[in-house]
């Protein structure tokens, strides 16, 4: 579905060159969970930039369904963000003035709010339906910028640090929606620090100093409690 071929990064500041991403191969089957782990500044997040296409690598490709992803303001780039990819972020980035609904809806059409409601209502929020973001907490906020990721049923998920701010059971019940959402047929490739949660990995990717490798941890399926989600089989 998803394939980068010896991509790579570099940054210019102050005259100096500095490597994010070396020489870099990637692959995202469908219905894959996929887990890009690494320490801090190892070069996760800008891997993850050059898959979804918000930034074109400095060298290499990425093939979505084999058509190459060119650079951030190609148009046929961004319609691949909007309409087949999901993003999730550490931090929520919820508009204040916005109901939870109508922040997971954002930037889409009035026909996406019963979608909306139904993974809100799915992720415990039934009844913060029309809660603005200074009435949920920190936990509940997140969940709504997870909802907002999947109203849209993108094939593939990008989610950077999603967990990082959350406690450990919210932490797992994320991992839990976002493998039972890959259990309907689409992808998702989440980066992240901690190794407790490479139980959800289909597949997963070791970076360190930009340089990728593949695990040889073999391939597990995630027990969830969750009901799977809704959405394009």
């Amino acid at each position: 579905m998803l394939v980068a071929n010896d991509v790579g990064i570099m940054y210019v500041s102050g005259g100096s060159e500095t490597w994010a991403v070396r020489h870099a191969f990637v692959r995202i089957a469908q219905g894959e969970m996929v887990i890009l782990e690494g320490p801090s500044g190892s070069g996760k997040s800008s891997l993850l930039y050059i898959l979804s296409g918000i930034r074109p690598p400095s060298e290499g490709q990425v093939l979505y369904c084999g058509q190459p992803i060119g650079r951030p303001v190609d148009r046929q780039t961004v319609m691949h963000r909007y309409t087949e990819f999901g993003f999730v972020f550490q931090q929520h980035f919820l508009v204040g003035y916005l109901t939870a609904t109508e922040n997971a809806c954002f930037g889409r059409r009035r026909s996406s709010v019963p979608r909306a409601r139904e993974i809100l209502t799915q992720f415990g929020l039934g009844s913060k339906l029309n809660a603005y973001p200074r009435e949920l907490s920190h936990g509940e906020r997140q969940r709504v910028a997870v909802a907002r990721a999947l109203v849209h049923e993108p094939r593939i998920v990008f989610a950077d640090e999603p967990t990082a701010s959350v406690d450990t059971e919210l932490a797992h019940e994320i991992c839990q929606w976002l493998k039972a959402y890959c259990g309907r047929g689409n992808s998702c490739i989440m980066v992240t620090h901690d190794s407790r949660l490479r139980m959800y990995a289909d597949r997963i990717y070791a970076m360190e100093d930009g340089v990728v490798s593949e695990s040889s941890q073999s391939q597990r399926t995630a027990h969830s409690g969750v009901r799977a989600l809704g959405g394009r089989p």
